[in-house]
This record gives C-alpha cells, sequence and structure tokens, in this order.
C-alpha cells in the first residue's frame, strides 16, 4: 500500500516541477506564485440499531461506531490576480469500525490510503477548457446517478480524468473514470473491468433563473459474465419561481445486460419555501421519487432502473433501506432554525414498489426482500425521522437523530414485519 501511496506522490511533484513553465507559457508569462494550504477532518459518529431485519426474535440489535480521518494537502498556482491556473492536490483517508453488534458493517474499515490525488490545469491558454486528471471524486447535479457520498466511512472515487468547459452561462464535462475499489489490506486500485464515460452540460439562464442540465453516461462492466452496457441519457431543470424552489430530473436507461435489453427510467421531482418572515424561519419540503422495477422475470428485457455510483442515506430515508431502483417515494419535511446554530428538521417518507414482480433494493443495491407470485401488496412501510443539527463554529459540527419504520402489507406478506428502530449522533472536527 505505501509503495503505492509513494507513486502517486512522486508522479504530482514531477507535474509540480514542469507545471510552472507550462503555466507561465500558458498565462502569457505573468507573475506565477503557489499557494500550499492543509486540510483535515476527523469524523465520530455512534449508531445503535433495533430489528433491522424485521425479526425480534432473532438478536441482532447492538452499537456500533464509525471513525475517518482525511488528510490532504493543497498546492494551487496562480497568476497576479489570485487566478487559479494549476492545482494539485492529494487526500489520504482512514477508517475505522468498533462496537458490538451482531452482523456488524465491517465492510467500512480501511486502514490510511490513498483517497483522491490530482491534477488540474484550468482555463489551459485562456481557452476556458480545464483538464483534470487523477484519482478524483466524482460528483453530478445531486447525486442521484453520480455522486462521491460522505455518510459511510468509505467514499466513492475514481482514477481518470475530466476535461470542462466554461463559457459564460454554459458549462460542459467530458468524463472517463475507472471505479476505485477498496481493499483494506492493500492500495485501493482500479481496473477497466468498471468504467464511467460521459458528458455532463448545463446553461443556466440568468433571466429566468432556471438551470438546464442534460447528461449522457455510459457504464462498462465487464466483471460480469455476460458484460453490461448501461446507458443513461437524462434532463435535470431546476430554479426558482413564484417563491418557490424547485429541483425535477428524469433520466432513461438503455442497453444490455446478462443477455437481456436494458429500458427503465426514473423520475424526481422536489419543491421547497421557506418562510423567512416567521420565527424560527421555517422551511418546507415536498418530494417526489419514482424509479422503474422489471416487469417481467425472464422475458427479453429488464426495466429495472439502476442508479449507478448514486448518493446514500439522505436522498430516500435516512435508514437506507431503498435507493433509486424499483420504488415510490412520496417526501415531506420541515426545517427549523430556532438559532443561527441550530436547526431541527422531522421527515416522513412512504415507500412502495413500483413493480411488485421485481424485487425491494436497498441503498447499496442488495435484495432486501422478493416475492414475485401470490397475495402482496406494494405498501413497503413508511419511515419518520427527527433529527437536529448544531454548528458550533467552522471547526466543528454535531449532529443526531432517530427514526423508526412502519412495517406495510410487503413486508408482512414476506415474513417476519417488526418495525425497525434506529439513533445516532455525530460530530465532525475540520481545520
Amino acid at each position: 500500500m505505501r509503495n503505492g501511496i509513494v507513486l502517486w506522490i512522486i508522479l504530482c511533484g514531477l507535474t509540480a516541477a514542469a507545471a510552472p513553465s507550462f503555466a507561465q507559457e500558458a498565462s502569457g508569462g505573468r507573475f506565477l506564485q503557489w499557494r500550499t494550504a492543509l486540510s483535515a477532518e476527523e469524523r465520530f459518529r455512534y449508531e445503535y440499531r433495533h430489528d433491522f431485519d424485521f425479526n425480534k426474535d432473532i438478536k441482532d440489535a447492538g452499537s456500533q461506531f464509525y471513525q475517518r480521518l482525511r488528510f490532504g494537502f493543497d498546492a494551487c498556482l496562480t497568476d497576479e490576480y489570485l487566478d487559479p491556473k494549476l492545482d494539485i492536490f492529494i487526500e489520504g483517508l482512514d477508517a475505522q469500525t468498533g462496537g458490538y453488534r451482531i452482523n456488524a458493517n465491517s465492510g467500512q474499515t480501511d486502514d490510511f490510503d490513498l483517497h483522491q490525488a490530482f491534477v488540474n490545469f484550468m482555463n489551459i491558454w485562456g481557452s476556458g477548457f480545464d483538464f483534470k486528471a487523477g484519482r478524483q471524486e466524482f460528483k453530478y447535479g445531486k447525486g442521484r446517478l453520480v455522486a462521491a457520498p460522505t455518510w459511510a466511512n468509505r467514499i466513492r472515487s475514481f482514477d481518470g480524468g475530466v476535461i470542462r468547459y466554461r463559457r459564460e452561462a454554459f458549462y460542459a464535462d467530458i468524463l472517463y473514470g475507472q471505479d476505485v475499489k477498496y481493499n483494506d489490506n492493500n492500495l485501493n486500485v482500479s481496473s477497466h473491468v468498471e468504467s464511467l464515460t460521459g458528458v455532463y452540460a448545463g446553461y443556466k439562464a440568468q433571466k429566468t433563473a432556471l438551470t438546464t442540465e442534460g447528461y449522457f453516461l455510459s457504464q462498462d462492466v465487464t466483471s460480469t459474465s455476460p458484460r453490461t452496457r448501461r446507458y443513461t441519457l437524462g434532463l435535470r431543470l431546476y430554479g426558482r419561481a413564484l417563491g418557490l424552489d424547485y429541483d425535477m430530473e428524469a433520466p432513461y436507461q438503455f442497453g444490455r445486460t446478462q443477455n437481456r435489453d436494458i429500458s427503465a427510467y426514473a423520475f424526481h421531482l422536489d419543491v421547497s419555501r421557506t418562510f423567512g418572515e416567521i420565527a424560527w424561519k421555517p422551511q418546507l419540503a415536498i418530494s417526489y421519487d419514482e424509479a422503474s422495477g422489471d416487469k417481467k422475470a425472464g422475458d427479453g428485457t429488464t426495466n429495472t432502473f439502476n442508479p449507478l455510483y448514486q448518493s446514500t442515506h439522505d436522498p430516500y430515508g435516512l435508514l437506507d433501506f431503498f435507493r433509486w431502483q424499483n420504488m415510490r417515494n412520496p417526501e415531506i419535511s420541515l426545517t427549523l432554525a430556532p438559532t443561527e446554530k441550530l436547526k431541527v428538521r422531522p421527515q416522513v417518507d412512504v415507500f412502495w414498489l413500483q413493480n411488485t414482480n421485481d424485487a425491494w433494493y436497498n441503498s447499496s443495491g442488495a435484495v432486501v426482500r422478493t416475492k414475485t407470485s401470490g397475495d402482496r401488496s406494494s405498501y413497503v412501510g413508511t419511515e419518520a425521522s427527527l433529527r437536529v443539527f448544531y454548528d458550533f463554529g467552522k471547526h466543528v459540527k454535531a449532529e443526531c437523530g432517530y427514526a423508526h419504520f412502519f412495517c406495510g402489507g410487503y413486508v408482512k406478506a414476506t415474513g417476519a414485519h417488526d418495525d425497525v428502530d434506529w439513533v445516532y449522533s455525530q460530530i465532525t472536527l475540520k481545520i
């Protein structure tokens, strides 16, 4: 592992050594200077889970803690106007778990390893093009398809590159990345057997405050036999109108997997409003998510939408029982701010399967329950939660919360159906 990390650092160092002459030429000989910064983040979370298998007769309740340290070094080359010309960033990550719980989550442990190491050339020769290469996080839109979710100890990254173009209200990325796989005993590495290629572009209309984004993403997975080629074509619209903030996204997927054609869709819409003139400045938010499930197993087409490298935890309830895959999920939340530092957020999510001929999938894509024949309801259950956030300042943030899952007809028709409880508290330190 250490040899691999050293190799990445050497490559970034060589780039840094050659960068000034390149940047000098790119900036027309203007004065250049390096600005460096260190960053660190320590996060600790305690969780208590009860009946996550929906069966109180099986003893699997208990506590677990998650600890994660991120440490980064950034070197940025700027001109006399402090505009960045080149950025070099290296970040390590250490993740640990502990505590007592039967079937505890051991997949979130990774001794100190390389999380990011990239070089970013910005506005090359004044063209509006950036080029970012190396190990990096990919984040697009609201993370419903491509994200680097931070709730889990491990954070997703890719080995690859991004060509970015920006001109006034228009922006576009051409990206290629190989998904980095965690290996607790060795250097985390990527492989060509799983890659993501795509174009993500947008335009912000200043007069209407409307931002329009479109994308085409291609996921190629050759580690399975036969290989999967999944293409995602989508549109996202977001902005503000009539005092409301709104966000709509609609992707469609096609391609081929396991000798079956792919034809699947998803949809998201949320609307929110903040009442700033009222005490505690309440923000009311309503959203709806839907993703298609397979209509008929064994035919020549699969209709199961796959959210690729999506965000986890918050988008579809806090318990991670669902993701944007064979589901319908209306949600309502209210955020209250009694003080500038304190926020309180009650939230309710209701879940149905989009198609009962397909399975119920959790946030990682694993099957929770399946029942493709006989009597079964599409209503899975309702999650009610309450979270409290407190900001001690720019260096310390804390939060805690509670969630309860009320089992619905689908859970009752497929086995044990005891309700679920979950409690957590978390503190994050940053420098």
